[in-house]
């Protein structure tokens, strides 16, 4: 369609003229003051309004300001006609927010031309809107991006330092609030479960929504909510901005990302308690096998000490039988000796057992101190160095 031109003229003869130039490039609407012609080009923008200096009570230039005011036509480029070829009279139609200045009578070629040239310009200004929009768009969605990555930096190096329940859910509602959501989640593993809101503790219903919600799939659309599910977490947000989809694709990859880092987090969690319980265990056993060993290692100087006492009975007995046997002196040393080597072998088996109860305490302290410190290493919060402010980056 031929682009459509707007004369707001008073005179007749111009119009008739102005229309045997331009008619048959474009389509010619006519209005015989600035009044109406105000108000036609404000119902119906034209690509071109070619508006007369001086007419009767609204002139062109005040007619011009009005058109430059309103939302509607302040992008209509305006060419004025008028019989005054002055510097002030272009210089007031500049100031009025006129784009050319035509003094009558009209040259065919140049009126032609400066048409052209206005409309080339203005189609070009509206290209080069379209593509800083575009571009703006884009940086701002550069720019929210970095943030969101900012802010997912640095809960994942908080929660590293995360070892219950409560620390890690204390870190997720600290990046809701980075990215201004309000959330309910629960955290749940083999043991125990947590259910929070930004209120507080779940109520009952919010409490079993979360728990149904665990079994469904990954990102779960309901209403204006949508849930994030994994096996040991899941995450609800309670008014997702449906109405900005770009804004609603970054939360849903954000919170996808998140709360699969909390799942994995939570599954380190469970191997860490479940490695503290063996080592428990294990040291509640060893702790019971160093108490067997004590009371045996009693039992053993009580039973040396009864046992030396009767040898030693027997060894008296046995010299002061000699005289009643009627021994010679030679057979009784020899019984002595007897005896005393009978003594001796086991008083030597006795250290034996003693020395075994010796080795077997050592290995026991030395295999307990190694589980005592694979425990505390496991149940130790990674620390991680601090940045010196000049090797800081802030993420906005």
């Amino acid at each position: 369609m031929q682009p459509r031109i707007l004369i707001i003229d008073d005179s007749d003869f111009t119009v008739i003229h102005l229309e045997g130039l331009i008619g048959g490039d474009y389509q010619i609407e006519h209005r015989g003051d600035g009044e109406s012609g105000v108000a036609a080009a404000m119902a119906d923008p034209p690509k071109v309004i070619l508006m007369d200096v001086e007419m009767p009570g609204m002139d062109g230039y005040t007619a011009c300001r009005l058109l430059k005011k309103a939302p509607a036509t302040q992008d209509v480029p305006v060419i004025f006609l008028s019989s005054h070829a002055e510097t002030a009279d272009r210089l007031a139609g500049y100031e009025a927010g006129g784009e050319d200045y035509i003094t009558k009578p009209f040259d065919p070629d140049e009126l032609s031309r400066k048409i052209g040239v206005v409309l080339r310009n203005h189609r070009q200004r509206r290209e080069l809107m379209q593509h800083v929009n575009v571009a703006t768009s884009t940086a701002m969605t550069a720019m929210s991006s970095v943030g969101d990555i900012g802010i997912i930096m640095r809960f994942l190096g908080e929660m590293v330092g995360c070892l219950d329940f409560p620390s890690v859910a204390d870190c997720i509602m600290r990046a809701m609030q980075g990215f201004d959501l309000d959330v309910a989640l629960q955290l749940r593993d083999e043991d125990e479960s947590l259910s929070l809101s930004r209120e507080g503790v779940c109520s009952a219903l919010e409490e079993s929504v979360l728990h149904n919600m665990a079994s469904c799939a990954r990102i779960v659309d309901l209403g204006s909510r949508s849930a994030f599910n994994y096996p040991r977490v899941t995450i609800i947000v309670k008014a997702m901005p449906r109405d900005n989809p770009e804004h609603y694709g970054r939360i849903k990859d954000n919170l996808a990302t998140l709360t699969e880092s909390v799942d994995v987090h939570l599954r380190s969690l469970s191997r860490v308690k479940a490695a503290l319980r063996r080592g428990d265990t294990m040291l509640a056993l060893l702790q019971r096998s160093m108490a067997t060993l004590k009371d045996i290692e009693t039992r053993y100087r009580t039973q040396r000490a009864a046992s030396s006492q009767i040898l030693n009975a027997l060894a008296f007995e046995i010299e002061d039988s000699f005289i009643s046997l009627g021994l010679t002196e030679g057979q009784e040393r020899r019984l002595q000796d007897t005896v005393r080597t009978a003594i001796d072998q086991a008083q030597a088996i006795y250290d034996q057992e003693v020395e075994s109860d010796r080795l077997m305490r050592s290995f026991s302290q030395d295999l307990e101190t190694v589980l005592r410190k694979e425990v505390e290493s496991a149940a130790a919060p990674i620390v991680e160095a601090h940045s010196t402010p000049e090797n800081s980056i802030e993420l906005f």
